[in-house]
């Protein structure tokens, strides 16, 4: 039965089924019998398995509803197991009960919202301890000054403390990915990185500064609508020079940018 559910391309399925890499990966989250684990994506429950023994609870959204049933037999009578079938994208997390740290393979092709969105409700999260692609993991923990460096490494940033721990081949998964895959964790802060008043301000002032990368923040950030005379003041008031590229801002520069060009 599990041999006849195929990969489905249209969800991003790599299933990881290498027993060191799951090890590995539930090391590096430091899952403990006090912990609560939401796992995105459990696939066939390889990583589950190892999670279901170490965590006091683990709750796995799976959105294929074909491995529903498989889950079902495998965990059903766990009695630290939860599957749910559900969206990562639309669940909502605000109902999580305590803290949580989440262990996931995330879905290449939605990775990026779906950080957004932990992100966003993480006051539920003590760590994230995520597998993507592994360009995706470093522009996340990637320093101003490079390519890189983006609204995604801000955005994580702020909020939390980043690392790259390992990388994990393709001949790991199944089907084998045509990517490279690192491992990373992103570490709750008990506050943002640099204090934000506003915070969605903030963010709308990092977006307009990397949606033209090429084009200096004088050109890129014309699109808030503050006046001359108001953004001709930002480099005496800020320290900010109009003249660079969003890129090699660090995230104080944007905190006294953002406070500011506050309306």
């Amino acid at each position: 039965m599990v041999d006849a559910i195929r990969a489905k391309k249209s969800l991003g399925q790599n299933f990881l089924r290498d027993p060191h890499y799951l090890r590995k990966i539930a090391d590096a989250a430091g899952i403990g019998p006090g912990d609560q684990v939401l796992e995105i994506g459990p696939g066939f429950g390889h990583l589950t398995r190892v999670l279901a023994e170490r965590a006091g609870a683990v709750l796995a959204l799976e959105i294929d509803e074909r491995l529903l049933p498989h889950l079902q037999r495998e965990f059903g009578a766990s009695p630290n197991v939860e599957i749910v079938h559900a969206d990562a994208l639309d669940y909502p997390y605000e109902s999580l009960p305590g803290k949580w740290k989440v262990v996931a393979n995330l879905p290449y092709y939605i990775s990026t919202p779906i950080i957004q969105k932990l992100i966003l409700h993480r006051d539920r999260f003590q760590s994230l301890t995520i597998m993507l692609q592994k360009e995706v993991a470093e522009r996340i923990a990637a320093p101003p000054g490079g390519k890189e460096y983006g609204f995604l490494s801000v955005l994580v940033q702020l909020y939390a403390l980043s690392r790259v721990l390992f990388n994990v081949p393709p001949g790991a998964f199944t089907p084998r990915p045509k990517v490279d895959s690192s491992v990373m964790t992103l570490l709750m802060r008990d506050r943002p990185a640099v204090s934000v008043e506003d915070e969605n301000f903030f963010m709308v002032v990092v977006k307009a500064a990397f949606s033209q990368r090429r084009k200096t923040l004088r050109n890129s950030l014309k699109q808030l609508g503050a006046g001359k005379e108001k953004m001709e003041s930002v480099p005496g008031t800020t320290g900010v020079d109009l003249g660079r590229r969003a890129e090699t801002l660090s995230l104080e520069e944007f905190g006294r940018l953002a406070a500011f060009l506050h309306p």
